[in-house]
C-alpha cells in the first residue's frame, strides 16, 4: 500500500504542478480524488482527516517525499486499525471472508503474496497481479465499510489470548506448531504460509458467538484504541 499511495500522490501532484493557478487545498484534493478509485479505505480516511491530509500535502510540495509518504500511511494506518478494533460483527467479518478470498487468489496465483498481504505491504508486482481480478475491489470496499462502521464507535474489548487460542486450535484446526509457523511467516514456504493463512482466517468455521471478536482481533493490532 505504501508503494501505491506515494505513486499516486506523485501523479496528482505532477499535474497540478503543470497548472500554477492550483492553491494548496485544490493540490490536496486533487492528489485525495486519485487516490479514491485505487484505494478507497485511504480515501475515505484522508477525507474525515484533513488537517493530517494537508500537513502531508505540505511536505509533497517542500520536496520532503521520503516524510510525507511515511506520515501518509501513518494516518492511514492509524485511523483504520482504530475503526476495525471498533467494527461491528457483520463488518469485521466481511473483512476477514474478503483477506481469505484474496489469499485463496494469491496461493494459485503468485504465493509470494500472502506474506506481502499479511504485513499489509502489497508490492507493486502483487498489486498488478490482483487488479486484474475484481476480488481486490471487494476487499478494499469491504475495509472502506469497516472504517465507516467503526469510526464513530465506542472502544469493543478485544479477544483474550485463552479465548484466541481455543478457537484457534478447536475450531480451526491449527496445531501449536502451525501457530508458531504463523507468527514468524518469512520462516516458512509461500505456498505454505499460503494455506496456513486460509486455515486461520476460515472464519466461517468459528462458532457464530465468536466470530465478530475473533474477526477484529484479526483485522486490528493490540494497540488500537
Amino acid at each position: 500500500m505504501k508503494k501505491l499511495l506515494f505513486l499516486l500522490v506523485s501523479l496528482a501532484l505532477l499535474a497540478s504542478s503543470a497548472n500554477a493557478q492550483y492553491r494548496e487545498a485544490d493540490t490536496v484534493n486533487l492528489w485525495i480524488d486519485e487516490i479514491r478509485a485505487r484505494n478507497p479505505v485511504a480515501y475515505a480516511i484522508l477525507k474525515d482527516h484533513m488537517p493530517e491530509a494537508r500537513k502531508i500535502d505540505r511536505m509533497f510540495q517542500a520536496g520532503n517525499a521520503d516524510a510525507a509518504q511515511r506520515e501518509m500511511v501513518a494516518v492511514v494506518w492509524k485511523y483504520r486499525d482504530r475503526a476495525f478494533s471498533r467494527a461491528g460483527d457483520a463488518a469485521a467479518i466481511e473483512v476477514v471472508r474478503k483477506t481469505n478470498e484474496i489469499i485463496d487468489f494469491l496461493s494459485k496465483n503468485y504465493p509470494q503474496g500472502c506474506l506481502e498481504l499479511l504485513r499489509q505491504q502489497l508490492s507493486l508486482k502483487t498489486l498488478s497481479i490482483l487488479e486484474e481480478t475484481q476480488i481486490y475491489p471487494r476487499y478494499l470496499e469491504a475495509q472502506r465499510l469497516a472504517y465507516e462502521d467503526g469510526k464513530n464507535h465506542a472502544p469493543i474489548a478485544r479477544m483474550d489470548i485463552p479465548t484466541m487460542y481455543d478457537v484457534v486450535t478447536n475450531d480451526l484446526g491449527v496445531s501449536d506448531a502451525e501457530i508458531h509457523m504463523i507468527v514468524k511467516p518469512e520462516s516458512i514456504p509461500a505456498a505454505q504460509l499460503c494455506s496456513l493463512a486460509r486455515k486461520n482466517l476460515n472464519i466461517d468455521a468459528i462458532r457464530e458467538s465468536q466470530r465478530g471478536q475473533y474477526a477484529r482481533a484479526n483485522i486490528s493490532s493490540k494497540r488500537a484504541q
